[in-house]
């Protein structure tokens, strides 16, 4: 993702659509996105008792 990016700054890539919507796109059709989601649920289950205001189990 992060070469990517650095292609569509760098021009590098023609984009028929707004880079930040391509870029959407592309992270939702790929395997990043559940392992994004995972990454922040994991985060809230280890740390419910720092974020009782944000989050706790059972909310998600």
């Amino acid at each position: 993702v992060e070469e990517l990016a650095r292609q569509i700054e760098d021009e590098e890539i023609n984009l028929p659509e707004k880079p930040r919507n391509y870029l959407k796109r592309v992270f939702q059709e790929t395997i990043y996105r559940p392992l994004v989601e995972k990454s922040i649920l994991d985060y809230l289950h280890y740390n419910h008792y720092h974020l009782p205001m944000y989050a706790w189990p059972g909310i998600i």
